[in-house]
């Protein structure tokens, strides 16, 4: 059975898309952030595929005004925006559909700030 609806990635920010900030970085709308080496090239890519992007961070929400300006400043573009998730482990949980052996939920873990260039989903 081949599924041809649309994934849903769920992304984290610091250290994936960007370089590792510290947290007074983050809540300073005027900072710059770095991107990492081909992060627009795969959003654009994933976005022209129909994917819908799930940002995920750390963040404080009270942090989200700095953080979307931020991300819009460096051209990072998403569907929404998940703040306040914090620093330990992040547990994803999805049923499979019936009669299908089809997992439809991966785990990718990249090393901080290596990027996504080459990632496959």
């Amino acid at each position: 059975m081949i599924d041809n609806r649309s994934k849903t990635i769920f992304c984290d920010i610091d250290g994936t898309l960007t370089e590792q900030i510290k947290p007074h970085q983050a809540a300073d709308p005027d900072f710059q952030l770095e991107l990492l080496p081909g992060t627009i090239e795969k959003l654009e890519e994933w976005d022209k595929l129909g994917y819908k992007i799930i940002l995920t961070t750390g963040r404080k929400e009270s942090m989200r005004y700095s953080t979307e300006i931020q991300l819009k400043r460096v051209g990072i573009f998403y569907d929404l925006l998940i703040m306040g998730l914090g620093g330990g482990k992040r547990i994803l949980i999805n049923n499979m559909k019936n009669n299908s052996n089809i997992e439809y939920a991966l785990s990718f873990n990249l090393p901080i700030n290596t990027g996504i260039t080459n990632l496959q989903v």
